[in-house]
């Protein structure tokens, strides 16, 4: 027979089993269905030029994502394989979730540049790119990200590229690359873009410092207004040394929390 006690612990056990197991299902079901929805990638320890800010900045933004609201996936240190494969589920998730008010935001840390006037974020395993060529097969394409939101997700989508920081190339055979990207995108229908255009420094990038402190008080404002706030803080800290720019194409106003004068 079974001791009073034993029976007692092993009762206990299983109420507190069952109530871990509800508590994660219950997690993983508020997550499938939250219309907020973010990828957040931080990519520094580069097989060539390493960079040692972008995980730093990814851990900060996802953390201030969930802040606000958003079901966050931080990946950080993805190879080409990984990046791409990411992506793609985050449009599967985008689409899941997919709601008129759907939000999805992708944010990226690491060395992105410009080759025949195309923009490539890049991954860890770098040192196979050895020539222009390389870079459509070995790098992400940005058309990638911009097609996986806008095909899955008809509400707001936002892009942010702190990925501007000097040519991992400019000493190797990789020839002329753009160190930041030069090209500004044309955002699709719904979609606002972000670009740093700039270089690292401290423990975050000057752009992701200010973005970070602006998104703490972004709820209700105009997201149009929230990145020229950024833009002006980054001029005026980097004593116009660095000019950040970003596009957007809104099928209606768009404020995070909601915009409380539609």
């Amino acid at each position: 027979m079974i001791s009073n006690n034993r029976m007692i612990y092993f009762l206990v056990a299983l109420l507190v089993s069952a109530c871990s197991n509800h508590a994660t299902n219950f997690t993983e079901q508020d997550t499938k269905k939250n219309p907020q929805q973010a990828l957040v990638i931080g990519n520094g320890e580069y097989e060539y030029s390493p960079l040692s800010n972008p995980i730093n900045d990814a851990k900060d933004m996802a953390d201030r994502l969930r802040q606000m609201g958003f079901s966050v996936t931080l990946k950080t240190n993805l190879n080409h394989k990984a990046m791409v494969k990411d992506i793609r589920e985050f449009g599967q998730r985008l689409s899941a979730t997919q709601t008129p008010e759907s939000v999805g935001l992708f944010y990226f840390a690491g060395h992105g540049t410009q080759v025949n006037e195309q923009n490539f974020l890049l991954p860890i395993n770098n040192n196979s790119i050895k020539n222009k060529e390389d870079f459509e097969q070995n790098a992400v394409h940005t058309k990638i990200v911009l097609d996986e939101m806008t095909a899955a997700n008809k509400g707001m989508n936002i892009v942010i590229l702190d990925a501007c920081y000097e040519n991992p190339y400019q000493n190797s055979n990789v020839k002329n690359p753009i160190p930041c990207f030069a090209a500004p995108l044309s955002p699709p229908r719904g979609v606002l873009i972000a670009f740093a255009r700039g270089k690292v420094k401290k423990s975050n990038s000057l752009y992701t410092k200010n973005l970070l402190q602006v998104l703490k008080h972004s709820e209700h404002i105009r997201i149009e207004d929230v990145f020229m706030n950024v833009h002006q803080r980054v001029i005026q800290e980097s004593a116009g040394q660095q000019t950040p720019w970003y596009q957007a194409s809104l099928r209606k106003p768009f404020c995070f929390g909601g915009c409380s004068n539609e």
